[in-house]
């Protein structure tokens, strides 16, 4: 509780700091230092403690199956709807904000025994289908054709998965490096729940209705398939839980940012970013709730 608590405090600063006015680029420095740094040391941390045992994979598997799911349902909620909010929605109801939000919440709800998990949720699923799947439907709907190369570029270079590599590779970091690795690791809840709250936003324009729908799909529907499709197989309850909570993210800022710069319903995307991480800080709880009582 006492943490939760914490992560709303975080958030609050966030907002505070975006109404003393430090500029678009200050979201912009944090999400960069986390990339670059809090998340590859976290990476770096946790990979090598996770055992790939049927849990485990079943934890990978979960977003790419969901994925196909999500985009049915999104073609089937856009059918008269324009292109560019088939296109929105098709980038942001799939992906969720697994890491900078999800970590931190999967902390918060489940303990840090259950991070690994979430980890291996969010870089071999959430990262490779927003560089595979994200930059097809971006280059679909904007050139009509596929930029392959592009998406190659960015699963290479990006530095969470250079670390993931690492890791995988190099098994325990030195235990002289440790410390200092988890010093720079510390830093991923705090700014990234700051860089979250000063990305929070007043939005004009919004397509009530179709947000409403979205944003249960993303919040409601998604973990209650992920459990569904779990509950049958014996697997660890606490890897159970983490795929659902993980599932159950709001839409990921860097596929709204995608659908934003791409000129894909610029306002409902940054709604279903914002507001729809507003809505989840009530949905999260009770979904954890739910699973406490299934379990």
């Amino acid at each position: 509780m006492a943490f939760f608590v914490f992560i709303l405090a975080l958030l609050a600063v966030g907002v505070g700091l975006k109404r003393i006015g430090l500029g678009q680029d200050f979201a912009k420095s944090l999400n960069l230092f986390i990339i670059y740094v809090s998340l590859p040391a976290t990476v770096l941390l946790l990979m090598p403690k996770v055992s790939f045992t049927s849990s485990a994979l079943a934890v990978i598997l979960t977003p790419w199956l969901l994925l196909p799911i999500s985009v049915a349902l999104v073609w089937w909620l856009t059918r008269h709807q324009p292109t560019e909010v088939r296109a929105a929605l098709l980038l942001v109801v799939p992906l969720g904000n697994t890491s900078f939000l999800g970590i931190p919440m999967v902390t918060a709800l489940l303990g840090a025994e259950a991070v690994p998990f979430a980890l291996i949720y969010d870089q071999l699923g959430s990262f490779l289908i927003l560089a595979i799947y994200g930059t097809v439907v971006v280059s679909y709907y904007q050139t009509g054709q596929f930029d392959w190369s592009a998406i190659g570029k960015k699963i290479v270079t990006f530095p969470p998965a250079i670390a993931l590599c690492a890791a995988l590779i190099w098994g325990e970091m030195p235990e002289f490096v440790i410390p200092y690795l988890q010093r720079l690791a510390d830093t991923l809840v705090p700014l990234a729940l700051v860089s979250v709250g000063y990305s929070l936003t007043g939005l004009a324009g919004l397509r009530d209705r179709l947000f409403l729908q979205a944003v249960s799909i993303k919040l409601l529907l998604m973990p209650l398939i992920v459990f569904l499709l779990l509950s049958p197989w014996q697997i660890d309850p606490l890897a159970m839980q983490a795929a659902v909570l993980s599932s159950a993210m709001p839409a990921m800022i860097t596929a709204g940012a995608l659908a934003i710069a791409a000129g894909f319903a610029p306002a409902l995307s940054a709604a279903l970013v914002g507001y729809g991480m507003i809505l989840s800080l009530l949905t999260l709880p009770l979904i954890r709730y739910l699973l406490s009582m299934s379990g």
